[in-house]
């Protein structure tokens, strides 16, 4: 063994080399020769397949007897050789490694994603549980999903050879399903109701026209109809408003009016003068024979004799006690016109009577009214009972029509209106309404004072004593006078009077006039903001607010003033 080439088979003159030094030599032509003369951990290949038979050694066969297959990574014990006996369709699973129908799911019910549907059509498409639709029932209809024209049935419904139940088809296309179309062979593209009828297969009336057709479709049940499905009542042939079963003149003019039962008055003798009312000018004919020659006296507009109208007033001769009436004018059933009446008999024709209701015996104007019907100047008051016939327009006027610019109570030539003494003929102007006579007031201007002022308090206690004092006096002769008789027929008496009248107004107010210290009060309210006066003797306080205040002589104070 120590020589140049040993014989590593002395006793086997076939073998002599080993390379990989496994027992097994390296002549393949001798004996046990080395199927892999250079891996010592194989050296058989049962199969020569080119994988050696020792399990424990490289690259093991694990099929030893099958020259087809040696590889099994997922150890399932069958051959990862696609082309191998009994290869493995699934080499990474070790629980599949059949595949019949080439769908890709193994046929191992028990392995993973096993194939639910094994018999699968060659080249059909199938679904993640190995099924094509071939066979698969997705509705459970008795038809295969790859047959069924309605993939989607109710359960429970039963279908035809396409797979579809009556809910699912619509024969005459009309939008409405077989199990609830009641009419099954609409025309194409009909309207069709809620239960798949067209008007044309219709017939709500039941009259034997369908609705298409039917005119009228509220037929009563019963009724003869015509080919419009039209009765009687609900027929107007001749356009009059009146349905034919009510309508005695069936064939009216279209552009006449006819009556409830269905006439004009061109189909009508109301007065049975054998003139139609149309044309008869004299609707209410009495038959009558006045020349007695067996015949009804009427002319070709239905009038008799008795009818004529000769004035044209629409009221025959007979009755007409205004024969004559003018043509155009409005008359009553007398046949008179307003300008043949005069009602109220004042020789005045009521077409031109502005008075209607002239009482007997009063004289009137041409428009035929008395001075108890005028009132020329609008106040109110008739002509014949106004004392001022020319009141200006608008002023307010007494009981006798006469207002204050029309009136001078005094006589002194000034009307009541601008009078400020209307009773008093010697005064009329009053410039500041304090109630004195501008021609006696101090200041006509002042309504406040009217009397003048002393020049010293003593001199002003004086004058007024002395006022008081002749005030007494003329008080004195003024009794004294009156009790004297009185000649009223004397201009002097007369003048005397006014004097007096004067002198009594003046001296009312003289005697109301207080004593100067209300010079002050007023100085006083003044200077408050206050507005003073004196009226009639009294005088009287407004503050800015419009509180109202009159001064108490009595009490020489301000009083409040209650209404």
């Amino acid at each position: 063994m120590n020589g140049n080439n040993p014989d590593m088979f002395p006793n086997d003159g076939t073998q002599w080399a080993d390379a990989d030094g496994d027992g097994y030599g390296d002549n393949a032509n001798g004996n046990d020769a080395d199927k892999f003369p250079s891996d010592a951990s194989q050296w058989y290949d049962s199969d020569n397949d080119g994988y050696g038979d020792n399990q424990q050694g490289n690259n093991p066969d694990a099929f030893p007897s099958d020259g087809t297959q040696w590889s099994d990574q997922d150890g399932d014990g069958y051959g990862d050789n696609a082309n191998g006996n009994n290869p493995d369709k699934f080499p990474q699973d070790s629980t599949q490694w059949q595949d019949a129908d080439y769908d890709g799911f193994g046929d191992n019910a028990n392995g993973n994603n096993p194939d639910l549907c094994p018999g699968t059509p060659f080249g059909e498409t199938v679904d993640a549980n190995g099924c094509s639709t071939s066979q698969t029932d997705s509705d459970q209809d008795g038809v295969s999903d790859i047959a069924d024209g309605c993939p989607n049935t109710p359960p429970g419904e039963f279908v035809n050879a396409n797979g579809c139940s009556e809910t699912q088809l619509d024969d005459d296309n009309d939008g409405v399903v077989n199990q609830y179309d009641l009419c099954s062979a609409t025309p194409l593209n009909a309207v069709v109701n809620a239960a798949g009828c067209a008007n044309s297969q219709l017939d709500t009336d039941n009259d034997g026209i369908n609705d298409a057709l039917d005119s009228c479709p509220a037929t009563n049940p019963g009724s003869s109809v015509d080919g419009f499905g039209c009765a009687a009542n609900q027929r107007d042939i001749d356009g009059d408003g009146v349905s034919d079963n009510l309508d005695t003149c069936p064939n009216t003019p279209l552009s006449e009016v006819a009556a409830n039962n269905g006439c004009s008055e061109s189909q009508v003798d109301t007065d049975l003068d054998g003139v139609f009312n149309d044309v008869d000018q004299c609707p209410n004919t009495t038959l009558l024979d006045l020349d007695g020659d067996g015949e009804f006296d009427i002319d070709s507009l239905g009038c008799s004799p008795i009818q004529y109208d000769d004035d044209n007033d629409m009221i025959d001769n007979t009755v007409d006690i205004c024969p004559v009436t003018p043509s155009g004018e409005q008359v009553d059933s007398n046949g008179c016109a307003d300008s043949q009446l005069d009602e109220d008999n004042d020789d005045v024709w009521n077409s031109i009577d502005l008075c209607y209701d002239t009482m007997p015996g009063q004289a009137v104007d041409q428009n035929g009214c008395s001075q108890f019907q005028k009132d020329d100047d609008g106040d109110g008051i008739v002509n014949a009972e106004d004392e001022c016939p020319n009141t200006p327009t608008g002023e307010i006027i007494n009981d006798i029509g006469c207002s204050l610019t029309q009136l001078d109570s005094d006589g002194d030539g000034v009307n009541d209106f601008v009078d400020a003494f209307p009773l008093d003929s010697n005064e009329s102007i009053d410039s500041d309404s304090d109630g004195v006579p501008d021609r006696m007031d101090a200041y006509p201007l002042d309504a406040t004072r009217s009397e003048a002022e002393a020049e010293n308090d003593s001199n002003g206690f004086l004058f007024i004593l002395a006022a008081i004092f002749t005030i007494g006096v003329i008080g004195a002769l003024l009794v004294v006078r009156n009790r004297k008789q009185q000649d009223t027929t004397s201009p002097f008496a007369q003048a005397n009077f006014e004097d007096e009248v004067t002198e009594a107004n003046i001296n009312q107010i003289y005697e109301t006039k207080t004593v100067p210290s209300i010079e002050q009060e007023y100085l006083e309210q003044q200077s408050q903001g206050n507005q003073t006066w004196e009226e009639n003797g009294v005088h009287w306080s407004v503050t800015p607010d419009g509180t109202l205040s009159y001064y108490d002589e009595t009490t020489t104070s301000w009083v409040l003033f209650q209404n």
